[in-house]
């Protein structure tokens, strides 16, 4: 969704157009020439994200030893009307010794980073959709990376709960995204997708971060109110949303330094799932693709079911697709068909240096008339 203008121009402070020069996305911008209107925008854009990295992003070289904790509640898991309570921690001696821990009745994992090793233990088998979306609504700093080619569009004026935001439009996003259809053999790459884009609204004042809005069928996120802890400032409410439902809310309870920890602590516990770190990983290859039965076929068909399933996956270090949930569900029909074929293709995994990897991608697939 687009943001209109309202108003008289915004404009940039000093502080933050020389930031323009020092944010780090993925890789070199490597778009189309654009104009110089359109360069002087994307400058601007720029120097938006910087200011709000080095706000928010609380695993960076510059944050010291630090706890975060938050009380999280998650609306409509029973019935569509019920609530669910729980808690999260981050706990970080250094951006490269951290870990974080979600707590729920009936859910709980733990994860971290240790010298260069990523690991992750948890009390389920599969990773339900609203423990994703914890994760996002969690992290502003995730909806701040932009893969190298992306363009920003537009610097319209706005307002978000009440107080003046400056909006950007970015295209594509960083989410890897796989997109195929029931009934075609060709392979499909995984990569940015081309038509994924993300509306940021920034604090005209402070540089925050204040909504991230997607283009395609996908949550959508708010932050209001603030605490502080040394140089970083982070929402104090946290918000996701499907579609004008509220879906989980977090709210920070301390973010307070800490003393200088051992390294004994952020070592992965036994029985962890540990993989090599990188920040930048070979997107996964789908090697072997398997089609949806006939008989899931013939129910669609018979009952005119069709239409695009949007879904969310990891590709794991095995090659296979784990923790699958439908974002955009249609019908039972195309639904049952994707999660079939999905769950059945065999991928060369993500890869850091050649060391498989695992990785979240979003899978769109179309069940045709």
């Amino acid at each position: 969704m687009k943001c209109r203008a309202h108003g008289s121009p915004w404009r940039l402070s000093p502080a933050l157009v020389g930031l323009a020069i020092t944010v780090t996305l993925r890789a070199p911008l490597l778009a189309a020439p654009i104009t110089e209107a359109g360069e002087d925008k994307q400058q601007k854009g720029i120097a938006l994200i910087a200011r709000a990295q080095s706000l928010e992003k609380l695993l960076a070289s510059d944050t010291g030893p630090f706890h975060l904790r938050a009380h999280v509640t998650l609306f409509g898991m029973v019935g569509g009307t019920g609530t669910l309570e729980g808690d999260y921690l981050l706990f970080a001696a250094s951006s490269g010794r951290w870990f974080e821990q979600t707590l729920f009745p009936g859910y709980s994992e733990l994860s971290g980073l240790y010298d260069g090793e990523r690991w992750r233990k948890r009390k389920a088998v599969e990773k339900p959709l609203r423990f994703h979306e914890v994760a996002q609504t969690l992290s502003p700093a995730y909806h701040l990376e932009l893969p190298g080619g992306a363009q920003i569009r537009e610097l319209p004026q706005k307002e978000v709960a009440g107080t003046k935001a400056v909006c950007i439009e970015a295209s594509p996003t960083a989410a890897l995204w796989q997109s195929d259809r029931a009934g075609v053999a060709a392979i499909s790459p995984v990569g940015n997708g081309r038509d994924s884009q993300v509306t940021l609204c920034f604090d005209a004042g402070s540089g925050l971060l204040r909504s991230a809005s997607y283009k395609i069928d996908l949550p959508r996120f708010e932050y209001e109110a603030q605490v502080t802890s040394g140089n970083k400032v982070f929402p104090k409410v946290l918000r996701c949303y499907e579609g004008k439902d509220l879906v989980v809310e977090a709210r920070v309870e301390e973010l307070v330094e800490e003393e200088v920890q051992g390294p004994a602590g952020f070592a992965p516990p036994a029985g962890a799932d540990k993989w090599t770190y990188c920040a930048n990983p070979d997107p996964p290859q789908l090697l072997v693709k398997k089609q949806p039965s006939a008989n899931i076929l013939d129910f669609s068909r018979v009952r005119r079911q069709f239409g695009t399933v949007l879904c969310l996956a990891e590709v794991g270090t095995d090659g296979r697709t784990h923790d699958f949930v439908w974002l955009r569900f249609l019908a039972p029909g195309p639904a049952a068909a994707a999660k079939e074929a999905v769950q059945g293709w065999v991928y060369k995994p993500a890869s850091c240096g050649g060391v498989p990897v695992p990785v979240t991608i979003y899978l769109q697939y179309l069940v045709p008339p």
